[in-house]
C-alpha cells in the first residue's frame, strides 16, 4: 500500500478505495465523515449494531422558550410560502 496514494471520484460519486487500504481494513461496512470541506474522515463499522447504537445515543435538545411557537410563524418571519 503506498501512503498518499490518489483516487478519483466518478460521476456518481463513488470513490474506489485501493486494494492494499481494503486488505489491511477487511471490512466493508463504513461511517462516513465530514470534517471540513477537504476532509473526509473513514470509519470501520464492528457491526451494523454499533451504528444503531450510536444513532440512538443521540439526543436532540431544544429551547424551552420556543416549545411554544408555531410553526407558521417562523415560517413567515423567514420567508417561507403558505399554500
Amino acid at each position: 500500500m503506498e501512503v498518499g496514494e490518489t483516487v478519483k471520484m466518478d460521476s456518481k460519486g463513488r470513490i474506489t478505495l485501493p486494494v492494499g487500504v481494503r486488505k489491511v481494513m477487511g471490512k466493508s461496512d463504513f461511517e462516513v465523515e465530514l470534517a471540513d470541506r477537504s476532509t473526509i474522515i473513514l470509519r470501520v463499522l464492528k457491526d451494523r449494531h454499533e451504528l444503531v447504537e450510536k444513532v440512538k445515543s443521540i439526543k436532540l435538545v431544544g429551547s424551552r422558550k420556543r416549545v411554544q411557537v408555531d410553526a407558521a410563524t417562523v415560517k413567515d418571519y423567514f420567508g417561507g410560502i403558505k399554500y
